[in-house]
């Protein structure tokens, strides 16, 4: 029975630290959220899908070389990047992960792995563009102006 119980805690450890998000965090950046998703959305292109709060978008698909694909049912393997904005109030933290989905053998398209450095290049386009905004806005800081 120990040995049992002794196996079940090692293997439920095991399963929870293999888990992890991955992707590429940019910490404490300065501009609000409707700012911050104008800044993704001239990065990453217009998105595929937003979340029903708007702090979660992909991108279109595309492939090795960041072409958008043209044909799908031609592609055998395809990219998506996805942002999230991480955070209750400013400053937020911005999740990029790059995911990587194989054509699977009923015809969809399945997750297979995370493409860290692609990730990393295109958050650090989010992040000069984050600053560049920040440096061309001409208004008052709505976050705790007085």
């Amino acid at each position: 029975m120990k040995r049992l119980l002794s196996l079940f805690i090692c293997s439920s450890a095991l399963l929870l630290s293999s888990c992890r998000t991955g992707g590429i965090v940019l910490r404490e950046t300065p501009l609000n959220v409707s700012e911050t998703r104008k800044v993704i959305v001239s990065v990453i292109g217009e998105p595929r899908m937003v979340s029903e709060n708007g702090r979660e978008m992909a991108s279109k698909y595309y492939d090795k070389k960041g072409k958008e694909i043209a044909k799908m049912d031609m592609a055998k393997e395809r990219y998506s990047t996805r942002v999230t904005i991480l955070g209750d109030r400013r400053p937020y933290d911005i999740q990029v992960q790059v995911l990587i989905e194989d054509r699977d053998t009923e015809g969809g398209f399945e997750l297979t792995d995370r493409d860290d450095d692609k990730a990393a290049a295109i958050a650090e386009k989010i992040k000069k563009a984050l600053n560049q905004s920040r440096d061309s806005r001409n208004v008052i800081d709505d976050f705790r102006s007085f």
